[in-house]
């Protein structure tokens, strides 16, 4: 069976949900924030900058968002960081990674930015069901907005309570409630295969579309999953 496209699905359930919405109905669709909205290899230039000043080194000098990894291993690999260094770099990253001050260097995914605007100009609420923490929210309503977004406010934006949370159940147990409360919901798209494997594993109801970039890792999803390859260079 060979993949669903992603970018065909998505366009006919936008025109779906302007018949849906004339006829009266109430719609909604949702989108993951990291790496799906935004491209945090910026936020992972500023982590590594700090690393350098705070610790003499220079790894970072010189170099661009575009040479950045998606985690602290990955960056640190690319960067040649040695031994004695990688384990150091990993503590210093995880708590700045999710510090909401740090968001404001991440990038714009223009296609998925676009895709949300195109949504809600059709209709549909639009949600952002983040693994980012509530006390980080106020941060992630501020980045949203700068980048124009629809809908953006506390009843829209869905944060994790605390950071030990299990991501996959909380994000279907958020889509399960919003599923609850509208007519229709279009898709959750994410960029990550992990996050839509726990997902579709926990039998949410709402398509889960996968943003297939370089962040997306390797772990199965269902066969029928849609997939929308896009090239974050």
């Amino acid at each position: 069976m060979p993949p669903i496209n992603g970018k065909k699905y998505l366009d006919q359930t936008l025109t779906q949900i302007k018949q849906r919405t004339a006829a009266g109905e109430r719609v909604a669709v949702s989108f993951d924030i990291d790496n799906t909205l935004f491209d945090t290899r910026g936020r992972a230039l500023a982590i590594g900058k700090a690393f350098d000043k705070a610790n003499g080194t220079t790894y970072f000098k010189g170099k661009t968002s575009k040479q950045m990894g998606n985690d602290a291993k990955e960056t640190a690999k690319l960067v040649k960081m040695t031994p004695e260094h990688i384990k150091k770099f990993s503590s210093f990253w995880f708590p700045r990674f999710f510090k909401g001050e740090n968001y404001k260097n991440d990038l714009q995914i223009r296609q998925t930015v676009a895709l949300a605007k195109k949504a809600a100009a059709a209709g549909a609420d639009v949600f952002y069901v983040t693994a980012r923490t509530q006390s980080e929210e106020s941060f992630t309503i501020k980045q949203l907005e700068k980048a124009g977004l629809p809908t953006v406010d506390a009843n829209f934006v869905v944060s994790k309570p605390k950071m030990k949370d299990k991501t996959p159940e909380y994000k279907a147990g958020t889509l399960a409630q919003i599923d609850q409360q509208y007519d229709f919901v279009g898709w959750f798209i994410t960029e990550s295969r992990a996050d839509i494997a726990g997902v579709q594993n926990l039998n949410s109801t709402v398509t889960s579309v996968l943003l297939e970039t370089k962040f997306s890792g390797e772990r199965k999803v269902d066969d029928d999953t849609p997939i929308w390859k896009i090239d974050v260079k």
